[in-house]
């Protein structure tokens, strides 16, 4: 992971599941990982085709000028992204895997930035893991970001990474929450006023994807 949000996320989740495949959403809580809820979001799997953001954060929805909840993740990306990015959900929710994805993200006046999300296995209070925890951060920090619609956003590479074969040696939740409140927060990102409650029509013109083996525990990944 290149930012240290979704680093930070990921060791909160870690150290939250304590060696299980997922931990329940019951045992997050917000006000440990505060610094960074801003770009955070939980998605909720209806079925293969369906994953509905039950809540997005503040930074994210300033980012691409709009409210998430209650869309459907896979409606933001160009038909040929859409397959793989499914495929990595169903075995974030199916496998408990953990896919990183780098993307590129467009305006109409052909602005590009670079962003970074991270997938995790999340499981409902039943026990099933119906639920990703995720958080999506722009890597690069232009100046334009939030104030110009991103209207089409392509993959640039995935990656899914088993958390059984990371180390085992995990701090505890509190030692991560103590840790991410003490670090200094994401740059805010002002919303797009203008476009406040429009949803930007999210389909890349392009996508590069490949197969190729990863080098650490044959993880796959594209790019």
């Amino acid at each position: 992971m290149k930012h240290k949000t979704n680093q930070a996320l990921f060791d909160y989740w870690n150290a939250i599941r304590a060696g299980r495949p997922a931990p329940r959403r019951a045992e997050i809580e917000p006000g440990d990982i505060r610094r960074i809820l801003p770009y955070v979001f939980i998605l909720e799997r209806k079925d293969r085709n369906d994953y509905r953001f039950r809540l997005a954060g503040t930074g994210l929805c300033s980012v691409y000028g709009m409210e998430f909840r209650g869309h459907n993740m896979l409606s933001m990306w160009q038909d040929d992204c859409v397959e793989n990015l499914k495929q990595a959900l169903e075995d974030v929710t199916a496998n408990a895997t953990i896919s990183v994805v780098e993307y590129t993200a467009a305006t109409n006046d052909k602005r590009e930035a670079t962003f970074e999300m991270i997938l995790l296995p999340l499981a409902h209070e039943d026990g099933s893991v119906s639920r990703v925890l995720g958080a999506a951060v722009p890597i690069d920090q232009f100046p334009w970001i939030g104030d110009r619609l991103l209207a089409r956003q392509w993959i640039d590479r995935l990656r899914r990474l088993d958390p059984e074969r990371m180390p085992k040696r995990a701090p505890t939740a509190a030692t991560v929450a103590r840790r991410i409140l003490a670090e200094k927060p994401p740059v805010a990102i002002s919303s797009i006023a203008s476009h406040a409650g429009r949803t930007p029509p999210l389909r890349s013109e392009r996508s590069y994807l490949r197969l190729v083996k990863g080098a650490l525990g044959g993880n796959e990944e594209h790019g």
